[in-house]
Parts: C-alpha cells; structure tokens; sequence
C-alpha cells in the first residue's frame, strides 16, 4: 500500500491525442471511482486532439493555483472564524463579569475573576461552546466549499467493497498509529525537555461532572470525527487529488496535523490522516475513516474516563484489549503495505503538485497561521503560562 518506489512512467501516455477527463495522466495507480472530472481543472481535456505537456503551461498552473488557494482560503478562514468567536466569547463573558463586580459592589473575593475563570473553563458550557465553534465553521466551510468547487456531498458516500471484517481490520490499525505516534511523541517532549524546551499538549482531562464527561463524549467521538472528516477528507482532500491522488492524501494529512497545533497530535494527525485518506480514496466514501476516526477517539475518551475516576482495574483491563487490537493492527497493516498500493504520481502529476503550493500564497498564509499558532503555545508553555 505505501509502496513509494519509482515507476518508469510512459510520458507519451499523458500525451494521447484524446486524454480521459478522469485520467487524463494515465495513472493505473490511483482508484479511478475516486477521480475528479480534469475538466473542471482545464476544459479543453474533454475536447478531441488535446495534449497534456510533461509542464503545465500558464492557464493550466493558474486554474490548479485557483483549487489550492481556494481550499487554504477556507482553511485559514476557518482558523480566523472560530478564534474571532472564542474571542467574542470571552469578552462577552469577561463584559458579565465585570457588570458583576460592579453590582456587588465589593463584596465578592479578591480573587473571584480567577474562581470565575477557572470554573467557566472546566465547566459543560465551555465544551459546548468548543463543539458549537469549531464544528460548526467545519460543517460551515465543508458546505460552502463543496458548493463552490461543485463535489455534491452525496459523492462523498457512495462507498465501495467495505465489508465488518476490512472495517475492523482499519480500526485495528488506527489503533496501532495511535499507540506508535503515542511513543514518538514522547520521545520528543523528552527531548525537547533536555533543552529547556516544554512541547504544548492538548488537555483531554476532565472534571466528574456528569455533564462535562457526557458532552466530552458527544464531541470527542461524534461531532469532531464527523465534521473533521467532513472538512478535511471530504472537501479539503477531494478537491487537492483533482491532479494527484497521492498529493491530495499526503498534503491533506500534513494539513490536518497542523491544524492540531501541537506535536504530540500532529504525529498521530499526519499518520492517520495518510490512512484516512488512503481508505477514503480506496472505497469512494468518508464513511470508512468516519467510523475509524470515531474509534480512535472513543478509546482516548475511554482512557480518560477511567482515569477521572480512578477505576485502576478497568484501566488495566481496557489496556491489555488495547495492546491486543494494537497487535492485530500491526498485523493486518504488513498485510496491506503488501497486497494493495498506495497512488503514485506520474512526472506530469509531480509537476502539478507540491510546486503549485509552494507557489500558492493563500495556502502557504494558512500553514503559517497554524505552525506559527503551534509556535506560540510552545513558547506560552516552556514559560509555564498554560
């Protein structure tokens, strides 16, 4: 499946005098019910006597630029909506407490805008105004973005050949990602550690309040998988494959790990995001890396959970099922790198590729908001501010 090794591709292939909108670079590779129409991309593809050149020439580079920029567009926007909200959000609240100071004219604590602070951030209401945020602008940007580059939504689920047993054998290897880039994160804030250096992790800890662990739950395990996959693979992927399956998969998981901003997540995001990608592409449907995405999150939710209450027992037991669904997955992955095939990309694919984003400034200025994000939460917490 990840096999990358070179293929002594055929240029004059790309070049036939009648090329198939929907492989118009002949690549065998890659899952044909996954493909996009190239005509959106260049509408002359679809005309008798049209050439692909090995080089995209300028109308063509400019319309590829057009689909990157467009998906950074909406990325970026999605960054800025949801912190202008959170910011909106907490001046709203920051305007109530102040009127609140003013009406008890002195007689709450010194330090009751700290108790205040603290107890809204653990509290149900700021998880639900984390999952009313950011999932709502992840459904807004996906609907707004099919829209725009024309991928009805029902194209995304017109699932292929996904049987229970390939469906548990992904979820066994999700796990698998998940515990590996759990090591390798690690090893990183240790060494990181060893130069001064705190890495930001994301805080999955919860209170015992009934409410807060049940819309945990809801958010961790149905809204985000939903509406992240929904965003990423459905609308962000679909639109970076129009040229390279391969492109589309592996820049769509580099952008869903930086979308975490924090290396712990990033290397579980990018992992897992190449996976996603991969069976999404393979079966024509978010419907598979939805439901892994759910699993992955339900057993860090699980984890959570029996270590906000101490149930050591459990704990130890769901461990040992752990390690067991990791085993299988490790397993089944080896099986798959070597019976199936991750897309490759022709030279002409590569000359449309990563060179167009690297030349994209709207996606190029939605990768530094989140690195430089990412940047920000590692110097607030080497200095002890989170």
């Amino acid at each position: 499946m990840f096999d990358t090794s070179p293929a002594d591709w055929n240029v004059s292939t790309q070049q036939a005098s009648h090329p198939d909108p929907l492989d118009p670079f002949s690549n065998e590779t890659e899952f044909r019910d996954y493909r996009s129409d190239y005509g959106y991309v260049l509408p002359e593809v679809r005309l008798p006597g049209c050439t692909l050149p090995l080089i995209p020439r300028s109308r063509e580079r400019s319309r590829i630029r057009f689909y990157i920029n467009l998906v950074g567009g909406f990325l970026a926007g999605h960054f800025v909506l949801t912190n202008a909200l959170f910011i909106g959000c907490m001046l709203l609240y920051t305007t109530v407490q102040t009127f609140v100071d003013r009406s008890t004219a002195g007689t709450l604590p010194a330090d009751y805008p700290e108790l205040l602070e603290e107890y809204f951030m653990n509290s149900s209401s700021y998880l639900a105004m984390t999952m009313l945020i950011i999932g709502g602008c992840s459904l807004l940007c996906t609907l707004l973005g099919l829209r725009l580059t024309r991928v009805p939504v029902s194209t995304l689920f017109q699932t292929k050949d996904l049987t229970p047993g390939r469906l548990f054998g992904y979820v066994c290897i999700a796990l698998c990602l998940q515990a590996v880039t759990g090591y390798a994160a690690y090893g990183f804030s240790v060494l990181f550690e060893g130069v001064g250096v705190t890495l930001y992790e994301a805080d999955f800890s919860t209170t015992q309040d009934v409410k807060c662990i049940v819309l945990s739950f809801i958010y961790s395990v149905i809204v985000a998988p939903v509406t992240e996959e929904l965003f990423m693979r459905g609308f962000i992927q679909k639109n970076l494959s129009r040229v390279s399956q391969r492109f589309g998969i592996v820049t769509t998981a580099f952008l869903f790990g930086i979308w975490h901003e924090n290396l712990g997540q990033f290397l579980l995001a990018f992992a897992a995001g190449c996976f996603f990608g991969y069976i999404v592409a393979r079966h024509n449907s978010l419907v598979p890396s939805i439901i892994v995405h759910m699993c992955v999150n339900l057993t860090a939710e699980a984890f959570t959970f029996c270590d906000t209450y101490g149930l050591d027992t459990v704990y130890t037991v769901l461990d040992w099922v752990y390690a067991g669904f990791v085993f299988i997955g490790a397993i089944v992955l080896l099986v798959t790198c070597i019976r199936e095939r991750f897309p490759r990309t022709t030279p002409a694919q590569a000359e449309r590729g990563t060179r167009m984003l690297l030349t994209s400034p709207v996606m190029l200025l939605a990768i530094v908001l989140h690195l430089g994000s990412a940047v920000i939460y590692i110097i607030q917490a080497t200095q002890g501010d989170l």
